[in-house]
């Protein structure tokens, strides 16, 4: 099988991947949180109020981490892609990943508008309104990550453009997206929300450090054995050169 890797500017564009983990655990790290924890702090009127330009600036932190998540996806569709052509498994990498990071990228957007709110005064229970609508945004993101992280896993085992054990970890993350999506408020499984946020931080980074150094098997370019090439150049049945057999994949 003929092998090539990205070349230019292209090869780097998975490294999106590390700027999503960065910023996602600086947006972490670097502001206080509400005292729900990873809830919204919407649902906390009183502490917005007197946090709300930290919350403004960890908005637009996460806000451009969706958008960095956005980049990997589309950088690991195309990968897949390149190999086996304009593939199903490339486009579910690419809806999917679109729709999470939307969805992601409109969570921030709903907690901007509660810092905004609480900013300019408005009541606790308008700016309290707003939090289950980030927190549903938040939770059901997950579930085209297990489109995402299934799709992503079939692809990297078929096709070679991720290492195999790269491949084996994107289909764990499916049903951890899964658990992800249902660990909503209130529900049996909110206690271990945060296990899937930290894998997707974790998936981001490894693909984003190892497709760069993949190489890239190109299935369409497929070369015969040495003995059908030799078969290939000798007489058949008299009637000259016997034809070269391709196998087509």
């Amino acid at each position: 099988m003929a092998v090539s890797s990205s070349e230019g500017w292209e090869r780097y564009v998975p490294l999106a991947g590390v700027v999503f983990a960065v910023l996602m655990v600086l947006s972490a790290i670097a502001f206080p949180m509400p005292p729900g924890g990873d809830a919204a702090a919407a649902a906390h009127p009183s502490w917005l109020t007197t946090h709300h330009d930290a919350v403004i600036a960890q908005s637009y932190l996460r806000g451009m981490a969706a958008v960095a998540l956005l980049v990997l996806i589309a950088a690991l569709a195309a990968a897949v892609r390149r190999v086996r052509g304009s593939s199903v498994m490339a486009d579910a990498v690419l809806v999917a990943g679109a729709l999470e990071a939307g969805l992601l990228l409109l969570a921030q957007g709903v907690g901007l508008a509660t810092a905004l709110l609480a900013r300019d005064g408005a009541t606790a229970d308008t700016v309290r309104a707003l939090a289950p609508l980030q927190d549903a945004c938040l939770d059901i993101a997950a579930l085209p990550g297990v489109v995402v992280f299934g799709a992503a896993g079939l692809a990297a085992i078929r096709t070679k453009v991720l290492p195999r054990w790269l491949g084996v970890l994107s289909l764990v993350g499916a049903p951890v997206a899964l658990t992800d999506a249902l660990s909503y408020d209130g529900g049996p499984l909110a206690s271990i929300g945060l296990l899937g946020l930290l894998y997707s931080i974790g998936w981001a980074l490894l693909v984003g450090v190892r497709l760069p150094l993949q190489p890239v098997v190109d299935d369409n370019t497929l070369q015969l054995p040495d003995q059908d090439r030799t078969m290939g150049n000798q007489p058949s049945n008299g009637c000259g050169t016997g034809a070269l057999v391709t196998d087509q994949a």
